[in-house]
């Protein structure tokens, strides 16, 4: 039983050491890639769904 509470200990310690993060993600702007000046532009939209009957 001690083994048990020990675990559980370790476990929830160790959470919540590596689940803090100093900044949160919605403050973080973009950041350019590889010397850019300007952020990477956005994927282009999927292609439309073909059209037929099935």
């Amino acid at each position: 039983m001690k083994k048990i509470a020990l675990v559980l200990g370790v476990v929830t310690l160790l959470m919540g050491i590596y689940s803090c993060t100093p900044q949160s993600m919605e403050t973080q702007t973009p950041v350019a890639c590889c010397g850019d000046v300007d952020p990477l532009p956005p994927p282009p939209p999927p292609p439309p769904p073909p059209d037929g009957d099935q």
